[in-house]
């Protein structure tokens, strides 16, 4: 009978004890932690090694500092229509009784890009967004050039200037109520129409000092703005009146006034109709249907088809005939005076102009024909009168 050794059964049993201790003999700092559970088949805890320390080399070369950035305001564009209010100044809707910045005055020359909005070369035309943005930053300014003013010098100049205040004023008060009335509108929602209705209840006494809210507040700036509100109607429909006084004034003054022609120029009676046709639009403030925006209509707009004929309103002296930024083709003619005032008619949006600068023409003579150049919809006729530049309604001048 064989007798197995029992001793080569212990060789592998002591090798793996061996490398146990091996393992087990390692620093603490390791991380490595081992039981006697490792050799029953449970597996063995992650091992995590020391990153080393090493110091990083510092550059030798200085670095160049770093520039400081400028960062410029957004620039926003306004959709077609819209007026951007939420970096001007608070409007002010009182004032003296002049025309505010950017109104036609003597000698007035109007900003780059006015009347010539593809820049200040006076070549190019206005978009409604360009129109927006000028009106934001001066709600009394104009999108259309003016023939430059006389000084008044009789009492009728002194109307017409009167009138020319009056209805640039007009124009600001509105551009500036559409600005305030849609701020008002963001503001009311921003209260709740909960209070809104409180406040609408509870009537005047809602607004005594005891009870007006903070200026800071939603609230406070839904009073402030109707109060803007209130105040800039109240003004406008003063200045309604007094501008339809003055118009009044001036068409009476015309009656009566006789006329001192200057070679072939205006003999006084009325006016012939350049073109016939219907009164489109009126003369004084609208919402300009070109620029969306209140502007001063300085003439009447007289509905005919384009190539109609336009014959000159009375004698006189071609004193410009060319483009005109707004106006188009734009053609005016001095007729002489009336009680000592410079009399102009003016005649904008032609398609054909048949005239020059210096030219005398008499009553009658065709001078262009109909279009829709400039800031026009469609085809008509702008017809201006002017006193010493400044205009007047031209209705009460026709026969």
């Amino acid at each position: 009978m064989v007798r197995r050794r029992w001793y080569p059964g212990l060789v592998l049993p002591l090798v793996v004890v061996a490398a146990l201790g091996l393992t087990t003999g390692r620093p603490a700092d390791a991380g490595v932690r081992l039981d006697a559970a490792a050799g029953a088949g449970l597996p063995l805890p992650t091992i995590t090694l020391p990153l080393p320390t090493l110091p990083l080399p510092t550059p030798s070369l200085p670095l160049p500092p770093l520039p400081t950035p400028t960062l410029l305001p957004p620039v926003r564009t306004p959709p077609p229509g819209v007026t951007p209010a939420p970096t001007r100044p608070a409007p002010t809707l009182t004032g003296p009784a002049v025309g505010p910045p950017g109104s036609a005055q003597p000698g007035a020359v109007p900003p780059p890009g006015v009347g010539a909005p593809g820049g200040p070369d006076g070549t190019g035309m206005m978009t409604p967004d360009e129109a927006a943005l000028l009106i934001a930053n001066n709600p009394g300014a104009d999108l259309y050039p003016q023939p430059p003013l006389q000084p008044a010098s009789t009492l009728e100049g002194q109307l017409a200037s009167r009138l020319s205040d009056v209805e640039h004023r007009m124009q600001y008060l509105h551009n500036v109520l559409t600005r305030t009335n849609a701020d008002l509108a963001v503001a009311q929602r921003a209260v709740g129409p909960v209070p809104q209705l409180i406040t609408a209840l509870a009537g005047p006494a809602a607004t005594s000092p005891a009870t007006v809210p903070a200026a800071d507040t939603p609230a406070g700036r839904v009073a402030a703005l109707s109060a803007a509100v209130a105040s800039g109607s109240t003004e406008l429909a003063r200045r309604d009146t007094e501008s339809q006084a003055l118009q009044q004034q001036i068409a009476g003054w015309m009656r009566s006034a006789p006329a001192v022609a200057t070679g072939s120029g205006y003999p006084g009676g009325r006016l012939l109709w350049p073109v016939r046709g219907p009164i489109t639009s009126g003369f004084g403030n609208r919402l300009d249907p070109y620029y969306h925006v209140w502007q001063l209509h300085a003439g009447i707009d007289v509905g005919a088809p384009a190539g109609t004929p336009i014959v000159a309103a009375a004698a006189g002296r071609v004193t410009r005939a060319g483009w005109s930024g707004g106006y188009g083709n734009y053609t005016c003619i001095e007729h002489g005076q009336v009680d000592g005032y410079p009399l102009s008619t003016c005649y904008g949006h032609q398609s054909v102009i048949d005239v020059t600068p210096g030219q005398e023409v008499a009553a009658g003579q065709v001078i262009g024909l109909v279009g829709a150049t400039g800031a026009a919809t469609g085809p008509h006729l702008d017809f201006q009168v002017r006193l010493g530049g400044r205009p007047v309604d031209p209705v009460p001048w026709l026969g």
